[in-house]
């Protein structure tokens, strides 16, 4: 078992650190942004540090400091087309991002989503995920068909009609061979790759699957996607980041979980494994950051996805890390991330 308890010491750190000092509430996603511009946020800033805080068991309960964060989150919502803009992503992706921020506070948007209006419509939702680019790009394009759904569930846009028809979707239009999205995009019956690689196909079911879990909807292949990600893992073939901070541990370790919920008899021992196998180096490194230093970390996006894998990884192997409070996998609470 690796001690983190240093790790999540140097994160509270860093997020003290990427706060504004206007007493706002509000964040910073770059520290050295906050050192050119004192007095300029970003959503994803204050919405990651919501994210981490709530991942580390950690989470403001003072009704009053509480309110200053939805003020915070809420404040970078357009009033004409209901958008939350943010750097970096589309305005589908900052709209879910921020909204499943403020889900933590049981807070929501404060305009319509009218930039979304269209796709409020069960055949005009059903056109956007047809057009969305399934073959060669299923990693990027699965944060606009997944974000799509926490934007307009968690903003209280459609009704159960409309969640009833893009489960519709997603369930006809599964790949059969691995279990991942979509059919005939992935792999060709002759096993060979249609076109983008397939941890690319992974990562982007991952946004599928916490939109499934949810509404408790089942996976119709659970087994499939386990064989999957062990024929991927198992053939070496699997390339896991050097760089610490990053979402890979939450895409691939999600995936499996979630899997695993649904047959948790199936491979057991294997995706255990691989689990174990994809972590110990990230956990490591984590530790030793730890112990090097107190200084923040940089950048609250890539920290964000690096502590929810953690969470993750804890919550299926609690066995590997020691933290003082069990972390809290966001993704069981509300869709997107």
């Amino acid at each position: 078992m690796t001690d983190l308890r240093s790790f999540v010491a140097r994160v509270m750190n860093t997020l003290e650190a990427h706060r504004l000092k206007d007493d706002s509430g509000r964040y910073t996603r770059y520290l050295a942004q906050l050192e050119s511009e004192p007095n300029d946020d970003d959503v994803y800033g204050t919405a990651d540090a919501a994210i981490i805080l709530y991942a580390l068991n950690a989470m403001p309960t003072d009704s009053a400091e509480q309110k200053k964060w939805i003020h915070a989150l809420q404040r970078h919502q357009v009033k004409e087309t209901g958008v939350f803009a943010g750097k970096g992503h589309d305005d589908i992706h900052s709209t879910a991002f921020a909204l499943s921020a403020l889900e933590l506070f049981e807070a929501k948007a404060l305009y319509p989503l009218s930039r979304f209006s269209e796709r409020m419509d069960k055949e005009a939702l059903v056109s956007f995920l047809e057009g969305l680019d399934w073959r060669d790009q299923p990693w990027g394009e699965s944060l606009k068909g997944a974000g799509i759904y926490a934007s307009l569930v968690l903003s209280a846009s459609v009704d159960e009609e409309w969640e009833r028809a893009y489960f519709d979707w997603l369930r006809q239009n599964v790949d059969p061979i691995t279990g991942l999205w979509r059919r005939s995009c992935v792999k060709n019956e002759d096993g060979s790759l249609v076109s983008a690689p397939i941890f690319h196909h992974i990562a982007g079911s991952f946004h599928y699957l916490f939109n499934l879990a949810h509404r408790k909807e089942p996976i119709l292949y659970p087994e499939r996607i386990l064989d999957t990600c062990l024929s991927l893992y198992q053939s070496g073939e699997l390339e896991v980041p050097v760089e610490p901070f990053s979402y890979f541990h939450i895409d691939w370790v999600y995936v499996i979980l979630c899997c695993m919920r649904q047959n948790a008899t199936y491979r057991r021992e294997e995706c255990e494994a691989a689990v174990k196998g994809t972590s110990q180096s990230f956990i490591a490194v984590l530790a030793q950051l730890g112990e090097d230093s107190e200084e923040p970390l940089d950048d609250l996006h890539s920290l964000c996805g690096a502590v929810c894998g953690l969470a993750a990884i804890q919550l299926l192997l609690p066995e590997l890390i020691h933290t003082d409070k069990p972390l809290q996998l966001v993704l069981d609470r509300r869709p997107f991330l």
